[in-house]
């Protein structure tokens, strides 16, 4: 794509490949640790960790496959690729979303 494209006209585009990332989904940041869970909790989460792998991957896929002008319109880099699916990173990129976005003049 040579033009530029805002990640909501992406997501309508491309609906079933990438607009479940543009969503702040609970199931892509993952659950927050909890030291006192049980054993079947644990091979629960496992087992749902092994099931999302190649959904994960098709994920990356397509983020390799966009150019380095589509991944900045969305927010991120190549070197982002990696940590797409860290909880720490969700959180750190979406906070910093959301103050430039408070900090961004009102235009009438």
């Amino acid at each position: 794509m040579s033009g530029h494209v805002a990640k909501d006209e992406i997501a309508l585009l491309m609906p079933e490949r990438l607009a479940h990332y543009f969503k702040d989904d609970p199931e892509y940041i993952g659950a927050s640790d909890d030291n006192s869970r049980g054993l079947f909790a644990a091979i629960g989460s496992v087992v749902k960790w092994v099931i999302e792998i190649p959904r994960r991957r098709a994920v990356l896929d397509e983020l390799a496959s966009l150019s380095d002008h589509e991944l900045s319109d969305i927010g991120l880099s190549r070197t982002d690729l990696t940590h797409v699916f860290d909880r720490h990173f969700v959180v750190e990129r979406n906070a910093e979303r959301d103050y430039l976005a408070s900090r961004r003049p009102v235009t009438v």
